[in-house]
Formats: C-alpha cells, sequence, structure tokens
C-alpha cells in the first residue's frame, strides 16, 4: 500500500491497517491519529511532523525508520523493532514501548516522560538530550548503551542489568536502582545521584560506582569471590565469565542464570535452584550442589574436579 491510498482510506474513516507492508513510506504533515498499524513492516519509513497519538504500533517492525517532529503520545509500541532508528525530537510521553529492541539506534531530543521501556533491550545505542522522567526501564539489558544531558529523575531501573553504560551529564535523583546488575557502569562523576535507591543491587567493580557511596549502607551486594548471594533472588542472572571462587549460593534462585566461563571452583550452591542454567565451560572444582536443582541446566565442557552433585555423589573428571 502506497502513501495516497493510506491517506484517501484514513481519511474514509477506515482505521485498521493491521498487518500491512509500509516499507518506505513517507508521511509528513499529517494526523494519522488512532490508527491502527499493528504487526505493520514500516522498514525505512520516512515519518516527518505525523500526529500517531493513541496509535497500535504493536508488534511493528520500524527498522532503521527516520523520524522527526513526530508524536506517539498514548501510542503502543510493545514488541516493536527499533534497530537502526535515528529518531529527533519523538514525543512518547505514556507510550508502551514494552519488550522493544533498540539496537544500533538514536533517539534525541525527544520527550519519553512515564514512557513504559520495561524488558527493553539496547545495544550500542544512545538517548542524547531526553526527558525520561517517571519511566520505567525496569528488567532491562542495556549494553553499551549512553545516556547523554539526559533527565532520568524518578525513573524505574529495577531489576536492569548495566553492561559499559555511561551516564555523562545526566539526572537520576530519585532513581530506582534496586535489585539492578551494575556490571560496567561510567560517567558517575557527571550524573546527579541524588537519594537514589540501590537497595539489593549488584555490582561487580567498585569502580563503576560513585566513590562517595556507602555500599554497604546503601544496600548495594558486591558479587565476587568470596561474595555472599545465599537465599538471594538471581533468576536469569548473567555472571558469565565471572570470577566467583569460594562464594555462597546457597538457598539462592539462580533458575535461567548465565554461569557459562566463570570460575565456581569451591563455590557453594547447596539447596539452590540451577534450572535452566548455562554452566557450560564453568570451572566447578570443588563446587558443593548438594541438595541442589539441576534440572535442564547446560553443562557442557564443564570441568569437574571433586565436585559434589546433587546426590552427594562425587564427580571428578573430564565427564
Amino acid at each position: 500500500m502506497d502513501t495516497n491510498e493510506l491517506i484517501q482510506r484514513y481519511q474514509a474513516g477506515e482505521r485498521d491497517f493491521s498487518g500491512v507492508k509500509f516499507q518506505y513510506i513517507e508521511l509528513s504533515n499529517i494526523s494519522l491519529e488512532e490508527i491502527n498499524l499493528s504487526d505493520c513492516d514500516l522498514s525505512r519509513a520516512k515519518l516527518h511532523n505525523v500526529n500517531l497519538n493513541n496509535t497500535n504500533l504493536s508488534n511493528a517492525q520500524l527498522v532503521s525508520a527516520e523520524v522527526e517532529n513526530t508524536t506517539f503520545i498514548n501510542a503502543n509500541l510493545s514488541h516493536v523493532n527499533l534497530e537502526g532508528i535515528s529518531w529527533q525530537n519523538i514525543d512518547l510521553s505514556n507510550a508502551d514501548l514494552t519488550d522493544t529492541s533498540y539496537d544500533h539506534s538514536t533517539i534525541d531530543n525527544s520527550n519519553l516522560t512515564n514512557a513504559n521501556l520495561t524488558q527493553m533491550g539496547g545495544f550500542q545505542s544512545t538517548f542524547d538530550n531526553c526527558n525520561l522522567i517517571g519511566a520505567n526501564i525496569s528488567h532491562a539489558q542495556l549494553s553499551e548503551v549512553t545516556f547523554d544531558n539526559c533527565n532520568l529523575s524518578n525513573v524505574n531501573l529495577s531489576h536492569t542489568t548495566f553492561y559499559d553504560v555511561y551516564i555523562q551529564g545526566s539526572n537520576f535523583s530519585n532513581a530506582d536502582f534496586s535489585n539492578a546488575h551494575i556490571k560496567a557502569m561510567s560517567g558517575w562523576s557527571n550524573a546527579n545521584y541524588t537519594d537514589v535507591n540501590f537497595q539489593d543491587a549488584l555490582y561487580l567493580d567498585p569502580e563503576d560506582l560513585p566513590p562517595d557511596i556507602d555500599l554497604d549502607e546503601a544496600g548495594l551486594m558486591f558479587v565476587g569471590p568470596e561474595t555472599d548471594l545465599s537465599g538471594k533472588d538471581l533468576r536469569n542472572i548473567d555472571l558469565s565469565e565471572s570470577e566467583l571462587s569460594s562464594a555462597n549460593f546457597s538457598n539462592a534462585n539462580l533458575s535461567g542464570a548465565n554461569l557459562s566461563d566463570a570460575d565456581l571452583s569451591d563455590t557453594n550452591f547447596t539447596n539452590a535452584n540451577l534450572e535452566n542454567t548455562d554452566l557450560s565451560d564453568a570451572d566447578l572444582t570443588n563446587a558443593n550442589f548438594t541438595n541442589a536443582n539441576l534440572n535442564n541446566a547446560n553443562l557442557d565442557g564443564a570441568i569437574f574436579d571433586n565436585t559434589i552433585m546433587p546426590d552427594g555423589s562425587i564427580r571428578g573428571g573430564e565427564e
């Protein structure tokens, strides 16, 4: 369907265009409020000064779309593929962006106030001069993402994983980092982190945290050799290639976790839940799995040497 046909049918009162292919479509200076574009392919579309408020774009493809001066207020963009986008001056306030893929992308000078970005996946991407006040970015996976001069006050970042994330010049006052997983995060010296909630957040390197924060008082938990995480809920956590020798994970929930290539020698997993956990190529020398749940765990290439298995038997050698 081309631009003219879409506009004619919309102006005639039609609103449901779900599943239609609109690759390379160009729209400008028009209102398409409340249109249904769910499951549509809008790859490489160009949208300039378009009103898409209250629209349904769920499960749409917006790969490499160029969007400027366009509004998506209260729009449903859940499960949308935003890979490679270049968006400027966009209003996404109160929009639903749950489970979006935001890889190799940039959003500049845009409003995401109270937007829902739960479970967002972001890789090698940038938010530049954006307003994210009150946004929900919980349970997200952020890798090589930059927040450059953004306002993230009162944002929910709980249960989110940060790997090589840079927050230069951004405002995180009153942000919620509870249960977050901070693998690498820099730029704190140029950021506002007044009254941030770090309760039960995990961190791998003290250098990735503000130097003036009392880690124990803030409730931060170090993940490394000899760490005590007994009884903690660590479902789906990524600790691949981590140094965790002599750590205590007894009674912890590690179901779905990634512990591949990790040093888990002398580690205590007594009564731990490791169902569907990736332990491939991990060093399990002297590890204790007494009464642990290893159902569907990936043990390919794991090193067993004097390892206590769930039934109490000792496993050693290359098995």
